[in-house]
């Protein structure tokens, strides 16, 4: 299967796991995509809307692995 069908396949995934709030998998997921193709994954929206979704999801800071994907993804995190 091409990179591209695999990434939207595991950014849809991510989006399930997050839904079912299974965050801790979904970012596994999202994080396994972006090491196979991270230009895909910086510039897809579905990736940008989850990251900022757990962002306003969290009380105070959100996790050192959130936030950094943020800053990869250009995604605002409180300094």
């Amino acid at each position: 299967m091409p990179v591209e069908r695999r990434v939207r396949h595991s950014l849809e995934v991510a989006r399930a796991l997050s839904f079912w709030n299974r965050t801790d998998e979904a970012l596994a997921v999202l994080l396994d995509a972006e090491q196979a193709a991270p230009e895909q994954v910086r510039h897809h929206y579905l990736s940008r809307e989850l990251v900022i979704g757990w962002i306003r999801g969290t009380k105070g800071r959100p996790s050192h692995p959130v936030a950094d994907l943020a800053r990869r993804l250009g995604v605002v995190v409180g300094s």
